[in-house]
């Protein structure tokens, strides 16, 4: 499951991936996050990995869209997630591909990540 919180009142949006990813679950987070890009142009985003269970080939051709769709759009990107190897992998691999800033973060320090991603000092 994808699904997206937003922080109405700051330049802030968290989407929580717990379970398998469907292409249904961009139906819900997509309009919230386009509604987020045209009020602030740049959004800061937390990604909060709890549990990742795989995603549905539709769901992955749906992200490869609004990837190169909103390429610019993203200031800064916090993953919080658990330590691995393949944390780290994507967090490098997203650092070279993407403008975005991108950090990782253990769940311990969920504050330090949203206020690193709303570009507060940490």
């Amino acid at each position: 499951m994808l699904r997206a919180v937003d922080h109405p009142d700051h330049n802030l949006l968290t989407f929580i991936i717990d379970g398998p990813i469907s292409r249904a679950d961009y139906d819900q987070v997509v309009p919230v996050m386009e509604q987020k890009i045209a009020r602030w142009n740049k959004v800061n985003v937390c990604v909060e990995v709890r549990h990742f269970d795989g995603i549905s080939l539709r769901a992955l051709w749906e992200e490869i869209r609004q990837d190169i769709k909103h390429y610019k759009d993203f200031n800064r990107v916090a993953v919080i997630s658990q330590e691995s190897a393949l944390v780290n992998a994507a967090v490098g691999l997203g650092t070279s591909l993407s403008p975005a800033l991108i950090k990782h973060f253990t769940p311990q320090q969920k504050q330090s990540a949203e206020d690193w991603a709303r570009g507060q000092a940490v």
